[in-house]
C-alpha cells in the first residue's frame, strides 16, 4: 500500500510531466498571422501590415485601419491614399516601410485587375 506522502509525490511528478508536455507543445507553434485576403485574385498582405503596426502610435494604427476597411469594402483608391500617407510618415521603421510598399504594389495590381473601385 502507498502512503499519503508517496501519492502526493506521484501527483506532483505527474503534474510536472503534463505541464512540461504542454510547454513543449507550445514551442512548436507557427506564425499566427492569418492568411492574406484575396481581392480580384490578388493576395494582399493586410494581416502583415496590421502586425507591423501593432505597437505603433494611434495615428499610424488609424491609417492602417483606413487601409484595411477601405480595401475590404472595395474602395481601393482610398486604401491606396491611406497607404501613401503611411509611406510618407517619417516615423516608420524599415520593416514598416517595406510592408507598406508591398501592400501598395499588391493593391495597385488589384486596381488593374478590378478596373478601379467596386461599385
Amino acid at each position: 500500500m502507498m502512503g499519503p506522502k508517496t501519492m502526493k509525490i506521484e501527483k506532483l511528478l505527474s503534474g510536472l510531466f503534463i505541464a512540461g508536455l504542454l510547454v513543449f507543445a507550445g514551442c512548436g507553434k507557427k506564425d499566427q498571422t492569418p492568411p492574406a485576403p484575396e481581392y480580384s485574385g490578388v493576395k494582399v498582405d493586410i494581416p502583415k501590415l496590421q502586425q507591423a503596426f501593432s505597437g505603433a502610435s494611434q495615428d499610424l494604427q488609424n491609417d492602417v485601419n483606413d487601409v484595411t476597411s477601405s480595401a475590404r469594402y472595395g474602395f481601393y483608391t482610398k486604401s491606396l491614399a491611406a497607404l501613401d500617407k503611411l509611406a510618407n510618415n517619417p516615423a516608420l521603421n524599415e520593416q514598416q516601410k517595406k510592408i507598406v510598399s508591398d501592400v501598395t504594389e499588391q493593391l495597385k495590381q488589384v486596381v488593374t485587375k478590378a478596373g478601379g473601385d467596386r461599385k
